[in-house]
């Protein structure tokens, strides 16, 4: 007798509602903050420049008429599609939805149902997403492509089906022509990859697959990295030694900190910066999905990926589930390093704001994480309380975030005129 899949069942009407539910939230709150106007920094005002030259002679230009180089051209070129004004606002908007969609979905099908119902109102109440939406920066469209890929990648892994792999590969490339940090994220995929986590599987991911993948994925950013280092000055400079690395650590161990705990950006001094280096550390070891490929730790009658392994016809397996919150973990373990190094040679990434919007890609993989880490034997009781508080903290400091957004004025356009970014 064919067993029941639970995204057939009322869980899946449950989910249903408390999804829609996120996403009207989300969009709410997105309006609420951005009514103003979307407001911006100097690097906002590049992005405008170049759509703004990009539409009016056909090339990407720097304000001081210069090739633009210092980020990927992904972003620029698609404001140039959209317009300046509503259309930037439509365009993050869409991001937001679109990657509560998506990281939602790959939740139903890595956590447990309880977890996974969380999944939704924790992103859609989410403060970096809601803080990097309200500038022209290019992470929302960052956060939406990292949910696609990744969405991507686990039916690639679950299916081993040519398809999903040139989804995953398309999607891939235009990781770091959007930003260059999509360049960090596909290298911890790729050495979770390469390290062979998958080898319950058998012959179903043949390596030549994988090489083409990554390095299809990696060429379009791989250029435009060599094309902006050969542009123009080095945007580089000697090393400033390991205690900026340790600084920059202890900033991205705080940020995740935050993230998990209802804490101001003064909170950052209540610890020394080896002690956040340290919650670091301990964050990515306590998240790391330990065990054997076939032993969730949920039980199996909670795991959907094992439910619908069993499922007659299906070609689903509980590896895949187990090796995709890997590749989560690898990429970001991956990019934290990596972006935290980066700040040794430049200026970039450096401190505890800059830290938040780089690592607003991670929050949705690391809320995953955590949701996966609980404990299965702990008491229903203990979660529910510990559901209610998290959700009740991220309620707090989203309604204060927005409040303090809606008050930053809004950028001005480039071209003729005064005008502004609304």
């Amino acid at each position: 007798m064919a067993l029941v899949h639970p995204l057939r069942s009322r869980k899946r009407v449950l989910f249903s509602i408390v999804l829609a539910v996120a996403g009207v939230v989300q969009l709410a709150l997105f309006i609420y903050t951005t009514a103003p106007g979307l407001a911006g920094t100097s690097d906002s005002r590049l992005y405008l420049h170049a759509a703004h030259t990009l539409r009016e002679t056909g090339y990407l230009l720097n304000p001081d008429g210069t090739p633009y180089r210092y980020w990927p051209p992904l972003y620029p070129v698609l404001l140039a599609g959209v317009g300046p004004g509503a259309g930037t606002r439509i365009l993050h908007g869409s991001c937001l939805l679109g990657s509560l969609g998506l990281w939602s979905w790959l939740g139903l099908r890595l956590l447990p149902p309880r977890r996974a119902l969380l999944l939704p109102p924790l992103l859609a109440l989410s403060t970096p997403w809601l803080l990097v939406s309200k500038f022209v920066w290019s992470e929302s469209l960052f956060l939406l492509l990292f949910a696609a890929y990744a969405s991507c990648l686990f039916l690639w892994c679950r299916s081993a089906r040519w398809p999903w792999w040139l989804a995953a590969t398309g999607v891939g490339f235009l990781l770091p022509l959007e930003r260059t940090l999509g360049l960090f994220l596909l290298a911890g995929i790729g050495g979770g990859l390469v390290l062979g986590w998958w080898r319950g599987w058998g012959p179903r991911l043949r390596w030549p697959w994988v090489g083409l993948h990554l390095g299809l994925s990696v060429v379009g950013g791989g250029w435009w990295q060599w094309y902006a280092l050969h542009a123009g000055p080095s945007r580089y400079h000697a090393p400033r030694g390991w205690g900026q690395l340790l600084s920059s650590g202890a900033d991205y161990g705080f940020v995740l900190g935050r993230w998990l705990l209802l804490l101001p950006a003064s909170g950052r001094l209540l610890l020394p910066t080896a002690a956040w280096a340290v919650l670091l550390l301990a964050l990515g070891w306590w998240l790391w999905p330990g065990g054997t490929t076939d032993e969730p730790r949920a039980p199996a009658s909670e795991w959907p990926v094992a439910q619908a392994a069993m499922a007659p016809g299906t070609e689903t397996t509980p590896d895949a589930g187990r090796l995709m919150l890997r590749l989560l973990w690898s990429a970001s373990v991956t990019l934290v390093v990596l972006v935290a190094g980066l700040t040794v040679f430049a200026q970039s990434a450096a401190g505890i704001h800059d830290a938040e919007r780089y690592a607003s890609v991670l929050f949705d993989p690391v809320l995953l994480l955590v949701l996966a880490a609980w404990p299965a034997r702990a008491p229903r009781w203990l979660g529910a309380v510990a559901a209610g508080v998290v959700l009740l903290s991220a309620a707090v400091r989203v309604g204060h975030v927005a409040s303090d957004l809606r008050r930053v004025p809004p950028i001005s356009l480039p071209g003729p005129g005064p005008q502004e970014c609304n």
